[in-house]
């Protein structure tokens, strides 16, 4: 069995294409490579792309939900393995807990919020995995600048990055998963210099 990723991805269905599209393309070869992809599992946006191309090509999906949403019909109808849980938290928890990697695709803010705390538990010494930013077509670069302008101003380390990996394309972001190794880093990373 290959790696377990999970991913955090928008659940807007009034995405443009190439949005669509570049999710579409990972779901395939994430099947081809034999993932486990855990996500949201939501019909909808991004979500629901994933789902609905994993289906199609034979590997395993994986989604977390909490309960209100599933009450309001937001999970996806074909996903054989759903969580449904209580808390948001939970769901954060749950989402990353055993996985390779996780990696933000483009999305709005529950995305952001999900990146920016794993990105965190990275810098802490607490998630093994891969943190990777899927700057399609420049989508993070606004995020990017802001770490940069952090730094500069002595709120975050230099060393910001070395906790991250921001790749541009699929075929870059296969690439980084493949090369990437479960690795806990010492928490003096996320202490001031």
């Amino acid at each position: 069995m290959g790696k377990r990723i999970c991913v955090y991805c928008s659940s807007s269905d009034i995405l443009e294409d190439r949005y669509k599209e570049a999710a579409a393309s990972f779901a395939k070869a994430a099947s081809l490579h034999d993932y486990t992809i855990v996500c949201g599992g939501s019909c909808r946006g991004l979500m629901g792309v994933l789902i609905d191309t994993i289906n199609q090509y034979g590997t395993e999906v994986e989604g977390i939900i909490p309960d209100f949403m599933k009450e309001l019909e937001f999970h996806h109808p074909k996903l054989d393995k759903i969580k449904v849980v209580d808390t948001m938290s939970k769901r954060k928890d749950l989402l990353r807990e055993d996985t390779d990697a996780v990696i933000a695709f483009p999305g709005g803010i529950g995305t952001i919020e999900e990146f920016i705390e794993t990105y965190t538990l990275k810098r802490l010494g607490v998630y093994p995995g891969a943190v990777i930013l899927f700057n399609q077509d420049g989508f993070y670069e606004p995020l990017i600048q802001l770490f940069k302008h952090l730094a500069k101003n002595n709120m975050l380390n230099d060393n910001w990055s070395d906790a991250l990996i921001v790749v541009e394309d699929v075929t870059g972001l296969i690439d980084a998963i493949e090369k990437s190794e479960r690795k806990i880093l010492e928490p003096k990373h996320y202490a001031p210099a």
